[in-house]
């Protein structure tokens, strides 16, 4: 069994830093795209999910670069073997790259030695097709199971698959620790879409019902004054999670780009990756009982 060791009050950044953002990229592509009631994948949700790989991915990895902000890509290792073409320029571009299981399978429905092996399955594509060992990784619907089998059976250095702090904490072990850098729900998933049930469309010309962008940068901008001015007293980090698939559409991805020449304006403000996040956490020391 794993232990927590949360952050004492007195965990701080690295001076200057008052404000962390951490893009998150989920780059999924049509992994897990819904299934109709015969059990087939839904070909408008299939359609629908497969632009992030042809286009949405690509249109993101030109915002952050004109914006020269790092982020974090998480990528499934079966979008990774179908696209190898937008991991390359991710990993050329210097983003932090991570896991994001294999085919984006819900782990929580999985027995342990099925997530083992998506998770070993997964690392080994990495290394194959990009000569990378990723020190990262976030579990699409983490399981009671997770966190220990990330700690028993790989080397990661860092998990994101919680939803539960506005800080990292220390997991430990057997014989080893290991960072949750957590992630939040004001994501392009809870902002900008509705991801239905495709038997029950909400209209013959959509799968989803969406917010309009004005919404999704409102919500943004809210996240964001509040954990700045937080930020002034005590350490804070803002997750920001956006999917290739839906950020990655012209008008939603107008809302990242005109976020992020908001945030920038601020004094304090650094976008940055969850292996510097990471770096910074452990450096600190700041783990435990006051």
């Amino acid at each position: 069994m794993w232990n927590e060791k949360g952050y004492k009050k007195s965990f701080r950044w690295p001076d200057g830093v008052r404000l962390p953002i951490a893009i998150s990229v989920h780059h999924q592509s049509e992994e897990a795209t819904c299934p109709m009631p015969d059990g087939q994948p839904d070909p408008f949700d299939y359609s629908e999910r497969q632009y992030g790989a042809r286009r949405g991915a690509w249109r993101l990895l030109d915002i952050m670069s004109e914006h020269g902000v790092r982020g974090t890509w998480l990528i499934c290792g079966a979008t990774l073997e179908k696209y190898p073409e937008v991991s390359r320029a991710v990993q050329k571009a210097g983003h932090c790259i991570a896991g994001h299981t294999y085919a984006h399978e819900m782990m929580c429905n999985m027995p342990p030695d099925t997530e083992v092996a998506l998770i070993k399955k997964t690392v080994a594509v990495f290394e194959d097709l990009l000569g990378e060992h990723i020190r990262g990784w976030r579990t699409c619907f983490a399981s009671h199971n997770t966190l220990d089998l990330l700690l028993e059976h790989s080397d990661l250095e860092w998990d994101g698959s919680m939803w539960n702090d506005d800080l990292p904490s220390l997991i430990e072990g057997h014989g080893r620790e290991m960072l949750e850098i957590p992630f939040a729900t004001y994501s392009d998933t809870a902002l900008g879409v509705d991801i239905t049930n495709p038997a029950f469309p909400p209209s013959r010309f959509s799968t989803w019902n969406a917010n309009p962008p004005d919404f999704m940068l409102r919500g943004l901008k809210s996240a964001f004054d509040a954990l700045y001015e937080r930020g002034a007293e005590r350490a804070v980090m803002m997750p920001l999670v956006v999917h290739d698939f839906i950020t990655g559409r012209p008008f939603r991805s107008k809302v990242l780009d005109e976020f992020l020449s908001y945030a920038k304006q601020f004094d304090g403000v650094v976008f940055t990756g969850h292996d510097e996040l990471a770096r910074w956490a452990k450096q600190s020391g700041e783990f435990g009982k006051e």
